[in-house]
């Protein structure tokens, strides 16, 4: 099992959300997803700033669990 980070985006005049996920990193346990999430912010949400810009209305973070199989 590993952890990714997941972005939920809310936008103004819409009643939906969106979900993207982060892949460019991956986490063994949620203590290192949220640790990075704190130190990070910034760099995770700038591309989400750029591309809706004021439509934005609120964000949230989450570490999420993903399994596979080993190799």
């Amino acid at each position: 099992m590993w952890f990714v980070i997941t972005v939920v985006l809310s936008f103004h005049d819409i009643d939906s959300v969106i979900g993207r996920e982060y892949k460019v990193k991956t986490f063994s346990d949620t203590w290192q997803c949220h640790q990075y999430i704190s130190k990070n912010k910034i760099k995770l949400l700038s591309p989400h700033i750029i591309e809706y810009g004021d439509k934005l209305k609120s964000f949230e973070f989450y570490c999420e669990s993903r399994q596979g199989e080993e190799v």
